[in-house]
């Protein structure tokens, strides 16, 4: 059976194919339209990108899938909402929850109705150019899809799985657990409760985009490491996400319900909160004073103070909801999926301080990478086999060397091939230069993982300033990551675990302190790619190389792209990377450039 898993018309719309159960294409709309997040579209580049990778007409497809529950619009989220703002309408005020967001629900719940949603989903794919009469569509539950793309693509046979989202239908956190080849729902919390909406309401009053530079607010937080013990926002947050011994809760009066003045994201309740304990805190300061490559001191010690709290107070949230669910199913194995999941040093925190022994985080975990649990229900009740363990994340789409040259040929642009492109990567990156890695299929995800990469060696003095200065354009706070020998990881961190996808910030050794300084944070951490001979053969020999070399059994690893744009995905935008930033070279399959 084949089936194509699609989302889209949210944030990062994204689409997957499944052969017989098997993953086999996977891939995301930003990176053919190079709108970042390419929020609210339909994702048809994807679509026909995951077809013709797989060599299938859209007609051969059996089944769509897509992860949202359309059943439930409009009357029982209407519903739902409905006895939300009446439970919280006198505390946000006469006004209620504001004119623009109210329409905003009114529009969701209209866009999301079975007959609307297929409607659109036979436009979008007409307008793509797909003729083909479109298969059946199924709808699966949000957060469902979440949970099967998490348990099933990883090497566990029995978990417990947590999503945790901003919202699916009426849900915002899910517990379930997997036996063998079973998943069972467990436990879930309803919206407003949303972890995902209160991170994203403290993104959005700081001046970032929320559902998109939450790594931004998280890199900001960890600067206050410094001043933990005397910050009080931990305790004063309590008023806004309360945290007990079995879960916690969202007062919505801050990020849902009343007047919306600043942004969508938060209310100005949140607003008077803030400033009540401090005026000088005041919304959307990072936005106004516009600094980008400058010093994180024009973020006053006061913000990242309460980025230090917010963050805090969400690893204190979820380690509960993990630690009760541990309690109660008695497994020692996590996996891990929603959009929270990409908040690395969270992922860190049930790993190290709860009794989970291992965790698996989907390294698409967000609303992208949904198809594929959605596609996985869908095959599953078909009769096929759906366990897809991850070894690795290259399922996007990849071009041969003939086709380079014809790019290069395009480009009027001379390279000779290299024999070993592994070592002449690893003598550049030994002589200090800069290098774009492309190769192979494209990553599943956000992280770049040696497929479409910027490398550097992380010996060199300063390396982590001039990257973000001169390739990345970026805020200088950001902090770089390795890329590592698998092998070598537990001598470099405290309680090393396979780490293969970036998912997971670990502590660095104290003795590996100073080695490991360009790629790892102001408080300690690093979030790294543990890489193995059998899940990226050519990366894992690129490395070798470079510890050949240097003896530093790791590189410094960074997405392959400029300030606020999508991962390059073809030869053409490595191109445009290459000669827009301040790389020295670039390895496009087996050809070496160089400025």
């Amino acid at each position: 059976m084949i089936v194509l898993g699609l989302f889209g018309y949210g944030t990062n719309p994204g689409a997957c194919l499944l052969r017989d159960g098997a993953l086999v294409a996977f891939a995301e709309e930003e990176r053919f339209t190079r709108q970042k997040g390419s929020h609210g579209l339909f994702p048809g580049k994807a679509i026909a990108s995951c077809l013709r990778q797989a060599g299938v007409a859209l007609g051969e497809v059996d089944r769509i899938a897509f992860p949202w529950d359309t059943s439930k619009y409009p009357y029982r989220m209407g519903a739902s909402l409905a006895r939300q703002y009446l439970a919280n309408r006198f505390r946000a005020g006469t006004t209620g929850a504001g004119g623009s967001t109210w329409l905003t629900v009114v529009s969701n719940l209209l866009k999301y109705t079975p007959g609307r949603l297929q409607e659109d989903v036979r436009i979008g794919l007409r307008a793509q150019g797909l003729k083909d009469a479109p298969p059946p569509i199924e709808f699966v539950p949000h957060h469902l899809a979440h949970a099967y793309s998490a348990y099933f693509c990883s090497p566990f046979d029995e978990a417990v799985v947590l999503t945790l989202d901003g919202s699916g239908e009426e849900l915002c956190t899910q517990i379930a657990v997997g036996k063998g080849e079973r998943l069972e729902v467990k436990d879930s919390v309803p919206v407003p409760h949303s972890l995902g909406w209160y991170y994203a309401a403290f993104t959005a009053y700081f001046g970032f985009a929320p559902y998109r530079h939450e790594g931004k607010f998280m890199a900001l937080a960890a600067l206050g490491h410094e001043r933990a013990e005397d910050n009080p926002w931990p305790e004063r947050l309590d008023e806004v996400l309360s945290v007990n011994g079995r879960g916690y809760e969202v007062d919505p009066l801050y990020t849902r319900f009343g007047e919306h003045t600043y942004a969508e994201r938060f209310t100005d309740s949140l607003a008077q909160w803030v400033t009540s304990f401090d005026p000088a805190l005041e919304p959307l300061v990072a936005r106004e004073r516009g600094a980008v490559n400058g010093d994180p001191r024009y973020l006053e010690q006061r913000y990242i103070d309460l980025a230090w709290g917010v963050q805090r107070k969400l690893e204190e949230a979820a380690k509960s909801v993990a630690s009760a669910a541990a309690r109660e199913h008695g497994s020692t194995n996590l996996c891990v999926a929603g959009g929270v999941g990409l908040n690395c040093k969270m992922n860190g925190a049930l790993l190290a301080e709860t009794s989970f022994e291992r965790l698996f985080v989907q390294p698409a975990c967000y609303d992208a990478g949904s198809a594929i649990g959605a596609a996985m229900v869908v095959a599953e009740a078909a009769g096929d086999p759906i366990r897809n363990e991850l070894t690795n994340a290259y399922f996007g789409p990849s071009w041969s060397q003939d086709e380079i040259r014809a790019t290069l040929d395009d480009c009027r642009l001379t390279a000779a091939p290299c024999d070993d492109i592994a070592s002449c990567v690893a003598d550049e990156l030994a002589e200090g230069k800069r290098v774009g890695w492309f190769q192979g299929g494209m990553e599943l995800g956000p992280r770049a993982l040696g497929a479409r990469s910027i490398l550097a060696s992380p010996l060199e003095p300063d390396v982590s300033r001039r990257l973000n200065l001169e390739v990345k354009s970026r805020e200088a706070w950001r902090p770089f990551c390795p890329s590592i020998l698998a092998e070598a990881a537990a001598d470099c961190f405290e309680n090393a675990a396979d780490a293969p996808f970036m998912t997971t910030a670990f502590r660095v050794r104290e003795d590996r302190r100073d080695a490991l300084a360009s790629v790892s944070h102001v408080d300690g951490t690093t979030r790294p790619q543990t890489v193995t001979e059998h899940g990226a053969p050519l990366y894992h020999r690129l490395l070798t190389e470079f510890r050949a070399r240097t003896g530093a059994p790791f590189v410094l690893n960074t997405s392959f792209n400029g300030a606020e744009e999508p991962i390059v995905c073809s030869p053409i935008e490595a191109i445009r990377c290459f000669y827009s930033t301040g790389l020295d070279a670039l390895a496009l399959g087996d050809f070496l450039l160089k400025k």
